[in-house]
């Protein structure tokens, strides 16, 4: 049976299928173009003597790629082609992960990952969630939850499949493996699975006219919740990306025993499953405004918490724990708040260019730890991500005390 007529005819079966086949599709994703490059940064910089400065500006040129495809990929999705956005997408970066095994120069790594980058903009969370909203309407905030359940487990099957995969094989053909699961499993995963979200509720998933979907991002534009949601969120990106990049060195410099570190590091990953986890249990219960101020509240407490932890490892490990499911329930909060203050019509290219901002936070927050660093050390930095959280917080305020969209 074609898909669209089994969704036709089951449309709630259909939805939930093709929910759970985005969260197969975004977990391989992220591992495969995303995290890869953590996971292989040691073997490129041991095997090609390139200097780490050029090899993490391809990660950084990526997610301004990443930024600048957004916007993009928000006005296809508006236009009513999601599946092909997310599944050429993840075909663009199975070839551009192809590609990459090839490379023999600092100059051509960064140059792929650029389109590694745009493709990352068209197939990652951002304009997944954005398929997801206009399909699904009031019940994206749960589906979203679990897609993000799945992507959760990305970075942990990347870091993984990719050491065992070493043992026998070098990084170039590492790559082609992963490369080959874009293009196997993610992509088909993502076209599918939107495919029969659209197919389900074909009226709240149709293309909405482009005069339409212009004028609703020109309304947005003009909207203080728009820039209130502009601020807060980067905000979050840049806090948890000093945070994360800088983690190693800052317990360093605090004295806490290297294997103590790693530890304390690898909590945040599954403490943000831990996080979702706890919201789908309470979605029908909790205020999304209520989450998020908890959200930012959280990492806001969580640096106080590194601030007085001193040589505590149990100190370090509760900064990690409410700093990971803090930040965790972002992803799900982003879009839901997104489309309840501003609305889903044009809800891509509004989400895009939501985006933007948040994708140039994630972009500079090593650089800008790091610049911070220089002037006083982690002990100023800590204090900065939690002035971060606090402002990020004054937004959420903001938000409790505006209009919500009527679209």
């Amino acid at each position: 049976m074609p898909l669209a007529a089994y969704a036709a005819a089951r449309p709630e079966r259909a939805q939930k299928i093709g929910v759970w086949l985005l969260g197969v599709g975004e977990t391989v994703i992220w591992a495969c173009i995303y995290y890869i490059f953590a996971a292989l940064l040691l073997s490129w910089e041991q095997d090609l003597g390139w200097p780490k400065t050029e090899l993490t500006l391809g990660f950084t040129v990526a997610i301004l790629a990443a930024a600048v495809a957004s916007p993009i990929a928000g006005r296809l999705i508006d236009a009513g082609f999601g599946r092909q956005t997310l599944g050429l997408g993840a075909l663009a970066g199975a070839a551009g992960l192809a590609v990459l095994a090839f490379v023999e120069s600092p100059v051509a790594f960064v140059a792929v990952w650029a389109f590694i980058g745009a493709a990352q903009g068209c197939c990652l969370y951002e304009p997944c969630f954005s398929v997801v909203t206009r399909a699904m309407g009031e019940k994206s905030r749960p589906a979203i939850t679990r897609i993000t359940l799945l992507g959760g487990l990305a970075s942990t099957i990347c870091f993984l499949a990719s050491a065992a995969l070493l043992d026998f094989l070098d990084w170039r053909e590492n790559l082609l493996v992963f490369a080959a699961a874009a293009a196997v499993i993610a992509a088909p995963a993502l076209f599918v699975g939107a495919r029969l979200l659209e197919a389900a509720a074909p009226d709240q998933a149709r293309a909405t006219p482009a005069a339409e979907n212009r004028a609703a991002l020109s309304a947005a534009f003009r909207r203080p919740q728009f820039w209130l949601i502009a601020i807060a969120f980067p905000l979050m990106a840049i806090n948890h990306g000093v945070l994360l990049n800088h983690i190693m060195p800052l317990l360093a410099e605090r004295e806490i025993a290297r294997a103590t570190a790693i530890l304390v590091a690898s909590t945040i990953g599954p403490m943000q499953v831990a996080g979702r986890v706890a919201l789908m249990l309470m979605e029908k219960r909790v205020n999304t405004l209520a989450m998020a101020a908890f959200a930012f509240l959280g990492v806001m407490a969580s640096s106080l918490i590194l601030l007085a932890a001193g040589a505590s490892p149990a100190l370090a490990f509760a900064f990690a724990a409410l700093q990971g499911a803090a930040y965790g329930l972002t992803s799900i909060l982003r879009p839901a708040i997104t489309a309840e203050f501003l609305g889903r019509t044009g809800f891509g290219a509004i989400a895009g260019w939501l985006a933007f901002p948040y994708l140039l936070g994630a972009a500079a927050a090593p650089y800008l730890g790091a610049v911070v660093w220089g002037f006083g050390g982690y002990d100023l930095v800590i204090p900065l991500t939690a002035g971060l959280g606090a402002l990020g917080a004054v937004c959420i305020g903001g938000l409790a005390f505006s209009g919500r969209a009527r679209t």
